[in-house]
């Protein structure tokens, strides 16, 4: 196995509200090339794994000279993950391919470990979350690159299908240039992944809304948090509920809470199939919807502006907010 690294100068967050989110979880982008598509018998040959340095940010890969390398790699990827405190996952797509192949193979391997951490697939989040999937004929990220003006900028001459035939060439050469080629597609999917992340986010108009439709991390990235208002029936005068589900993604717990006379909260957590369901309910005046937040503790919302004597005024930013606090409240209970 060889390991290769490069630094570039490239600094700033994501969108301006993402520490909102994501304080103190540090992003990896991560990209891989297989053999081919099938998890149960092709492998993944080679990690590229992006993360922030002091001057910028360096990309690390991780090379099977052979197919019988594969456990190497996939041991240095996640060693790698694990040393330098990967908070939460970057890919295109990775949701549906990298990390559950990643995932099977280590099991095919027979290694006692598993990627378990929150991911934010930017795929799966502009499909979700905006409306580009109507505005461009295709979703691939080069044609969102290409969107932005950035593929010209790319510096493989490769698609993902070509590195697979030119991975059995090298296997048996060694052919520097091969591997010159097989690295750079590599290298340059991460790396305009990274910058796709900054050019897509800033066009979002609320992404308090959007992270909310797609799933916020909550206690440190152990869980993703979405939630909905279900409002009453019509001619019905019910409350409207505060609907918070989600993901455990580590560290998966059974329990449940119902009302009493200290919480109005339905909270179920289930390990088995690792979601959550917490039930809250707010109250209505005209178009404005507002919760009693002493029962979580007044200190929690005193200095939010939308927090006036105890009752949160509920928007886009505070229902993701105390969505995001009960999820942990009752998670950690």
């Amino acid at each position: 196995m060889k390991v290769f690294t490069r630094d570039y100068r490239i600094t700033g967050e994501y969108h301006p509200l993402w520490g909102d989110y994501f304080d103190g979880m540090e992003p990896c982008v991560l990209d891989i090339e297989a053999t081919g598509l099938d998890r149960a018998r092709c492998k993944a040959v080679l990690i590229g794994l992006l993360m922030r340095t002091d001057s910028g940010v360096r990309i690390t890969q991780f090379l099977a000279e052979n197919h019988y390398e594969e456990d190497k790699v996939l041991d240095a990827a996640m060693d790698y993950l694990e040393r330098n405190n990967a908070g939460y996952l970057v890919t295109f797509n990775g949701y549906a391919y990298d990390v559950p192949f990643l995932n099977a193979r280590l099991d095919a391997n027979f290694m006692d470990k598993h990627i378990s951490m929150y991911h934010f697939d930017l795929y799966r989040f502009l499909c979700k979350c905006t409306d580009m999937r109507k505005r461009l004929s295709r979703m691939s990220q080069m044609s969102i690159e290409d969107h932005y003006g950035i593929l010209s900028d790319r510096g493989d001459t490769i698609t993902g299908r070509e590195s697979v035939a030119l991975f059995d060439q090298y296997s048996i050469s060694g052919n520097s240039t091969i591997e010159k080629i097989i690295l750079t597609h590599n290298r340059e999917d991460v790396l305009h992944l990274h910058r796709l992340m900054y050019l897509t986010l800033a066009e979002v108009p609320d992404i308090h809304q959007a992270l909310a439709v797609y799933g916020l991390p909550a206690a440190g990235g152990r869980l993703s948090v979405r939630h909905t208002i279900k409002r009453a029936n019509k001619g019905k005068t019910a409350d409207p509920i505060l609907k918070i589900t989600g993901e455990q993604i580590k560290d998966p717990v059974s329990c449940a809470y119902f009302p009493d006379g200290s919480s109005p909260v339905t909270a179920i957590f289930n390990s088995g199939s690792r979601s959550f369901d917490i039930s809250v309910p707010v109250s209505s005046h005209a178009d404005s919807l507002f919760m009693d937040t002493s029962f979580i503790g007044k200190e929690t919302f005193a200095d939010d502006p939308d927090c006036i004597n105890g009752y949160l005024i509920l928007n886009s930013r505070t229902s993701n907010l105390v969505s995001r606090v009960l999820a942990e409240m009752y998670y950690t209970k």
